[in-house]
């Protein structure tokens, strides 16, 4: 009878360390992605949400066969590299979405190729001393709750007459507590300008 063993050809305290890091790193995914990004802030977006854990998985799969076989090191950055160009050439990501992309793919390689001493506890020390900072920061900018938008503002006398009579007008219009003002362009042919306002929501 032919076991799992032979055929991905590893011995079974292999598969269950697998097995091991792979549970903990669907974990991991999870509480960053699901309960972070996604659902803290009320504001994740979810095709970045099937992407990150997708992502995750693939790069996690990818390390651990990686480590299974011989590859130089420049082929294997190059590799991982690739993810970037491919996607993600089609729009802009924010932020914030990119800097959950970077995080997915770090804890995944993390997860895969380093060797810890005691590779449980190992595994999920490195994870909560990523996890932690990111909802310490989550929680402090959901606190702060500053909200931005682009409008398209007609009164260039209000535009040329500095950032303080500018966000005091806004404020006026809108109701909200502006935080920063900037002006993206003017354009004195249609008297338009185009400009972002941070905002603290009541």
């Amino acid at each position: 009878m032919i076991t799992v063993s032979q055929i991905l050809g590893i011995s079974m305290d292999g598969i269950t360390g697998f097995i091991t890091r792979f549970v903990l790193t669907l974990i991991t995914l999870f509480v960053l992605v699901r309960l972070l990004y996604y659902e803290y802030r009320k504001d994740g977006v979810p095709e970045y949400l099937f992407a990150f854990f997708l992502l995750g998985i693939i790069v996690f799969l990818i390390c651990t066969a990686l480590e299974m076989v011989e590859v130089e090191l420049g082929f294997a950055l190059g590799l991982f590299a690739l993810f970037g160009i491919l996607r993600f050439r089609t729009e802009s990501i924010p932020v914030r979405e990119m800097t959950y992309l970077f995080i997915v793919i770090g804890v995944a390689m993390i997860n895969a190729l380093v060797n810890f001493i005691d590779p449980i506890n190992g595994i999920i020390l490195s994870n909560a001393m990523v996890i932690v900072p990111a909802w310490i920061l989550e929680a402090f900018l959901c606190r702060n709750n500053i909200k931005k938008q682009e409008i398209i503002y007609e009164n260039l006398e209000d535009v040329f007459a500095g950032e303080d009579v500018l966000m005091k007008r806004m404020g006026e219009i809108t109701g909200y507590t502006m935080r920063k003002v900037r002006i993206l362009k003017v354009d004195l042919v249609s008297r338009k300008a185009t400009i972002i306002i941070y905002y603290k929501e009541k």
